[in-house]
């Protein structure tokens, strides 16, 4: 395994990658943080509720990954079931679990704070809520899509990527629509990801 910063850049990337690719919880993540992103940009809110929505996506994908290290390093160590494992594990995935629900209450908590600035954004920039609506979808067709198909995939991320972009050209925060446009370039890299590891 080569060393140096530009290297230990591209290993980080790829366990991104793989994670997603594999794990249906880091999938969940992935999709719930692209939503926050792009539907936060909409909305006008301070400074402190943007970066407290984007150090709760953080914090769960992070976790998350760490759970997944954790997980296999576990099984590395022993197939077998033993009553120590089960522990390790159920606290890792015990520590996603509540960061994940403090995610979900920091969420409601910004929302609730800007009540009127989401009213005013769904009657001033509704159809930008259908767009979003749109690359959602997109991106759960390439994160939980059963048929894998190279075509499919292609044009859901070329057109999910084009609202994405579009999204965030047009949006009212930079931080969150960066952060939707890197997840969703997440997703999109997973789903390759598993095409290729299909045909191996």
């Amino acid at each position: 395994m080569s060393t140096g910063l530009i290297p230990s850049f591209g290993h980080a990337l790829r366990g991104l990658v793989e994670v997603t690719a594999r794990e249906r919880n880091m999938k969940i993540h992935v999709l719930a943080g692209t939503a926050v992103g792009l539907l936060g940009a909409e909305v006008s809110m301070p400074p402190a509720s943007r970066l407290a929505l984007l150090l709760a996506v953080a914090l769960v994908v992070a976790a998350e990954m760490g759970n997944s290290a954790l997980e296999a390093l576990v099984d590395l160590h022993t197939r077998d079931i033993r009553e120590e494992a089960r522990r390790v594990k159920d606290a890792a995935a015990g520590g996603v679990l509540v960061l994940a629900l403090g995610a979900v209450l920091v969420a409601v908590a910004v929302g609730v704070a800007s009540q009127d600035a989401v009213q005013s954004a769904l009657q001033r920039r509704g159809v930008h809520f259908l767009l979003a609506a749109g690359a959602l979808l997109l991106e759960g067709f390439l994160l939980f899509g059963r048929s894998r198909s190279a075509v499919l995939d292609g044009v859901a991320a070329a057109v999910g990527g084009l609202l994405v972009l579009f999204l965030g050209v047009n949006g009212l925060s930079g931080a969150l629509s960066l952060a939707a446009a890197l997840l969703f370039a997440l997703a999109a890299a997973a789903a390759r990801h598993s095409l290729v590891r299909d045909d191996a």
